[in-house]
Parts: C-alpha cells; structure tokens; sequence
C-alpha cells in the first residue's frame, strides 16, 4: 500500500518539476528541522518517563531515552505511524505480568500527545491567521474540546468509568492511578505542547525555507489532520498517507503537487534520520535491556 501510494503521488508529478522541488529545500532549513524534531522526540522521551514512574516503573531516564528512540526506528518497519509502541510496551513490561500497566503509560503518553497536537491546531485557527486551512476550524476545535472533556472526566472521575464500564474494572485501575498524580500528568502535558510545537514547527521551518505561500498557522492547523490520517493501518509508517496529506491540504492552498510531495517526504527524511540514530541507540544499548523494576 505504502508504494503504491507514492507511486500514485508521483505520477501526478512532472519528473523535472520534483526535481527542482528537492534542489529547492535549503540545507540549513532541513538542519534545523532536524534539530527540532529531535528536540521534540527527547521532550516524548521524559514525558513518557513522568509517566511510567506515576505507575511504578523505575530505570532512569537515559534507558527510557533510548528505548523511545529505538521505539521510533521500530515504526519504520510496523504498520501504522504507532507501530513502535508495541516494542516500547514488551520493553517496559520486561517480560512480566505488567503489559497492560506498560501498556497503559503508552496509551496515556499517545493520548497526551494527540490532545496538545489538537489544541495547537485549534489555537492556530482561532488565533492566527491560518489561510484556508480556517475551513477545518470546526473539526480542530471539537477535537481539542472532546480531547479536554475525555481528560477531565478520566483525570476527576475515575470510579464513574469503573461504574459505567465493570467489566473493564482491572483495566481502567491504570487510569485511578495516573489520576493520583495530578502534577506529574500535568507536566506530562506541558511536555506535550512543548514537543508538539516543535514537530509542526520543523515542518513550518520546511515549508517556509521552500518558499512555499502558506503561513506559519497553516501549518499548525493542518498537521494534526495529516497525524490522524497517517494513523490509518494500511501502510508501514503511515507512508504514503502522510505525503497524500501533504498534498491534499497544501493544494487547498493554491501550493503545486510537486512541492507539496517535496515537504512531505523531506519530513519524512527527517523523521527517519532520526528513527535511524534511534536503531543506533538500540545497537548499542542505549535502553538498557529492559526498564527498571517497579518502584
């Protein structure tokens, strides 16, 4: 699917005309968004760190360090852009009866991630002025409000789930105890707007260093549309549905077919730049083998 998605995208595009989309990404704005994603994936890093230490987990942060890196080399070759999570739970469980605890720092790691992303992109199509992309104003603000309404509910009545849902009663107790840790999820969601706006901030710095018209809100406003999308599991990474993306939301802005696939795949170059230092960290054992055990 992954190729045959690119293969569609590129035969949209005139050969030449990629060709000079690539010749026209500066070096040093492909540098810095470099710089900024990796700045955004150690903010993930210790934000998922706060919160497995809300649930017991031990280790330092420097194992946790590298066993999210090595999590993100994992995702290229796993269905979905959250294919890595997977690895990150059996590396945190350690191979004992604590998977669904594992699981659920995961859970709440993503979850965190994708209400910040929403909250961004609903912010930048209030408060700024993001171009067309202020048609998908009503979608961004009502996920950032169903994403807000899920985490106080979850964050204030723990035992109303477990009334509602009995049957998942062992399930949810993850949840009672995150609750019991208002500061550590709250800084966890600090870490989340911070890294947030670091990766749609790579992204900007991309577009804008092509030259591309769109502003920076547009940005903002657009990539939590494409993340979404890209979670869709029919393809290795979310490739190809990530550029389609790209595609379909820059041409709303009059940017050609060309130069949109350019800015996809060149995050897409940055985001596997990275994920290959995250196989080197795993390569030397930088994670450590497994988590520590429970505090």
């Amino acid at each position: 699917m992954s190729l045959g998605l690119l293969a569609w995208l590129v035969s949209r595009v005139e050969p030449g005309e990629l060709a000079a989309s690539f010749g026209a990404v500066p070096a040093g704005a492909a540098a810095a968004a470099l710089a900024l994603y990796l700045g955004s994936q150690l903010a993930s890093s210790l934000r998922w760190f706060l919160l497995a230490g809300a649930l017991g987990f031990g280790g330092a942060w420097r194992r946790y360090l590298g066993a999210y890196f090595a999590g993100m080399f994992f995702n290229l070759f796993l269905p979905t852009s959250i294919g890595g999570d997977v690895w990150k739970v059996f590396w945190l469980a350690g191979g004992e009866p604590r998977r669904l605890r594992a699981a659920a720092t995961v859970l709440a790691d993503r979850a965190l991630g994708f209400a910040a992303m929403f909250l961004l992109g609903a912010l930048a199509v209030t408060a700024a002025d993001p171009g067309a992309a202020a048609r998908f104003r009503w979608p961004l603000v009502g996920a950032a409000a169903a994403a807000a309404g899920l985490a106080v509910l979850a964050a204030a009545a723990p035992g109303l789930l477990r009334r509602l849902f009995p049957a998942s009663a062992g399930r949810l107790q993850a949840l009672e105890e995150l609750a019991r840790h208002p500061a550590r999820v709250g800084a966890a969601f600090g870490l989340s707007l911070l890294l947030q706006g670091l990766c749609m901030g790579a992204v900007a710095v991309l577009g804008r260093g092509m030259g591309l018209a769109p502003p920076v809100a547009f940005y903002y406003a657009v990539f939590p549309l494409i993340a979404l999308a890209s979670l869709l599991p029919v393809s290795f990474n979310g490739i190809g549905v990530r550029e389609g993306g790209f595609v379909f939301f820059l041409g709303i802005e009059g940017v050609p077919a060309g130069q949109a696939l350019t800015l996809g795949l060149t995050f897409f170059g940055v985001q596997v730049a990275a994920s290959l230092l995250g196989g080197l960290a795993y390569g030397v054992g930088l994670h450590g083998g497994r988590a520590g055990g429970a505090a």
